[in-house]
């Protein structure tokens, strides 16, 4: 809330560039909500004096800066993802170094949090900041159909045959930008659209919706390994 009002896409694209009592208001409003995420993700009661909370506020603060209206993710959605990715990340680094250090290293204390984002092997940083934000595109996309990503892939089909089924079946709706599009704005995927044009049995389809689904937005992202992977596997279909 920014004096009582949702914040919204125009406020943030205006503190990104270069409004800074506008992005100090904006970070100073979401203290409440940002604190709510880290105790979600934490299981921490009192977080304000916490590593966790400082990560997230920053993460919230490079949420400010990298956010593109151009594909169309809500602020609040896409900073939430971004905080719970640097909390997670933060959470595996220090348990990383907690397997490393001896007891004599623990005498020196802990290193600090700014030190590790300085250092370009900690890994707390991410790398690759399209790859994370087409992957929080792929998140927001699967959440309009009330969907997650961990539960999906927990899913996805065992059997091989299974799986070729549904990336043929992704396909036909990612190839088709209109079709896609439509299912998008909808929020339905079009089962019997994509039975006829496979010349398969509609419960066919609708049985394996979901991973369809995941697989046509996977398809639709610029996530150029799981693109390739998906063209190793229809390879393998036409053999």
């Amino acid at each position: 809330m920014l004096n009582g009002q949702p914040i919204s896409d125009e406020t943030v694209l205006l503190a990104q560039e270069g409004d800074a009592r506008l992005r100090d208001d904006i970070i100073a409003s979401s203290v409440p909500w940002v604190k709510k995420l880290v105790r979600k993700h934490t299981f921490i009661l009192s977080v304000e004096n916490t590593d966790e909370f400082s990560i997230a506020l920053d993460a919230l603060n490079t949420a400010i800066d990298r956010f593109s209206a151009e594909k169309q993710i809500p602020f609040r959605m896409y900073a939430s993802i971004i905080i719970r990715n640097r909390l997670i990340d933060w959470n595996r680094q220090r348990s990383s170094v907690s397997r490393e250090q001896s007891f004599t290293d623990l005498d020196n204390g802990p290193i600090p949090y700014v030190d590790r984002l300085e250092d370009s092997s900690s890994g707390i940083a991410f790398a690759d900041i399209e790859s994370e934000d087409s992957m929080i595109e792929v998140e927001y996309r699967l959440s309009l159909f009330g969907l997650k990503l961990d539960g999906l892939v927990d899913h996805f089909p065992k059997q091989r045959s299974t799986l070729l089924f549904c990336v043929r079946a992704a396909r036909v709706l990612s190839d088709d930008k209109e079709l896609f599009e439509k299912t998008m704005e909808g929020r339905r995927l079009p089962v019997s659209e994509i039975a006829r044009r496979m010349g398969e049995p509609v419960k066919r389809v609708d049985k394996h919706r979901s991973c369809i689904l995941l697989l046509s937005i996977l398809l639709q992202s610029d996530l150029f390994l799981i693109r390739s992977y998906v063209a190793i596997l229809e390879k393998e279909a036409k053999l």
